[in-house]
């Protein structure tokens, strides 16, 4: 399923900035976004546009050229603002409702999610199908198609790492829910994800492989498909770790990690070598996830580096009751390099190995600095 970019949604609420005239702060679904004062009011119906969104080159959005039409997190008169508010226009539809392809709203990609794209594009030029090949030209083909690549190019039996956005969720029911359940806080770190897995699979040799005992097939992942490039920062991490060995002795297991080199997002942390910290460990057998605890030990036991937690675990309401609060729980300065803001936290819950909530808090001032 495609990330909804733009949703219909109503403004919640409306706050003034201090020392400015001409602007105010409206909220919708927790985020806090800068508009002008007096074009919107509380319960208007609009269109939210979410950070990393670019907009189709219009005269309408002519404003957000020098960014390059990309809907970034800026700051004004000392309040950060993060998306765009757009009137509803013409549009209909109920609260929710996804509207990102019909205002031809793309999402910005980062270096190494253009050369996932690469890659994939790279595939499908070599597609020796000439049928398929020139229909690739239309784009409500690709959309019929590359979804199907995609979930090829991923193990089925493991989730991918994307975490939910604290301002995405239904704030107020699901604080409700969750408010009593421990938690455990780390530290979101700024490079990439990596996913390692595998699965034993029955042996490929003619007609007797169906009589041999099953293998490992052992699987690589970036943040959204498979990769075989040995070249890669994801083989060399599998490889500076014993990866695959470490799996091969447990192959109900997948690990989920954070991979990072001197080259990679700017190397804001200082990192002098390829370095990963494990996130994740899963036993996709069982559907088991360790918690905070059993990664630790999991990890020392294999030589690999995790996570650090932020806080000890506390509950929900601990950290604070709204998504205001949370934003502001997440700043604080990084484990990794204590002269660098931390990009946010990850906030997670699992009892008896299931996993009941998960999702992240982006540091803003993190944003400002860096996006």
């Amino acid at each position: 399923m495609s990330r909804k970019l733009a949703t219909i949604e109503v403004i919640s609420e409306l706050k003034p900035i201090p020392k400015a005239d001409k602007i105010e702060v409206a909220i919708v679904k927790g985020w806090e976004c800068v508009v002008k004062k007096g074009e919107f009011k509380v319960g208007d119906v609009i269109i939210y546009v979410e950070v990393d969104s670019v907009m189709p080159e219009k005269p309408e959005f002519e404003f957000l050229r020098e960014r390059k039409f990309r809907v970034r997190t800026i700051k004004l008169r000392g309040q950060v603002s993060q998306g765009l508010i757009l009137p509803l226009g013409n549009l209909s539809g109920s609260i929710g409702d996804d509207v990102t392809e019909i205002l031809g709203i793309t999402k910005y990609l980062s270096p190494s999610e253009r050369e996932e794209v690469n890659q994939q594009e790279r595939k499908l030029a070599n597609e020796k199908n000439k049928l398929k090949k020139f229909m690739m030209r239309y784009s409500w083909f690709r959309r019929l198609v590359l979804p199907k690549n995609q979930k090829k190019g991923w193990p089925y039996w493991v989730a991918k790492t994307d975490e939910e956005r604290v301002q995405n969720l239904s704030w107020n029911k699901f604080y409700e829910q969750f408010k009593d359940k421990e938690v455990y806080i780390t530290e979101k770190i700024d490079y990439q994800s990596v996913t390692f897995t595998g699965k034993m699979v029955s042996n490929t040799t003619p007609l007797i492989g169906r009589f041999l005992p099953k293998k490992y097939k052992f699987v690589v992942c970036s943040r959204n498909l498979t990769t075989n490039n040995k070249n890669s920062l994801y083989w060399k991490i599998a490889k500076k770790y014993n990866i695959e060995q470490i799996l091969r002795e447990n192959p109900t297991l997948t690990i989920q990690g954070e991979q990072g080199s001197p080259k990679v997002q700017g190397n804001k942390y200082g990192i002098t070598e390829p370095t990963m910290w494990v996130f994740n460990v899963i036993d996709h057998e069982k559907n088991y996830h360790y918690n905070y605890t059993e990664m630790v030990k999991f990890c020392i036991k294999h030589k690999l580096q995790y996570v650090h937690l932020v806080t000890d675990y506390c509950k929900l309401s601990e950290l604070g009751s709204s998504v205001q609060e949370l934003v502001e729980f997440s700043k604080g300065k990084s484990v990794l390099n204590g002269s660098v803001d931390r990009e946010g936290i990850v906030v997670r819950s699992i009892e008896n190995g299931q996993k009941l909530l998960s999702f992240k808090i982006i540091n803003s001032d993190f944003l400002f600095k860096y996006d």
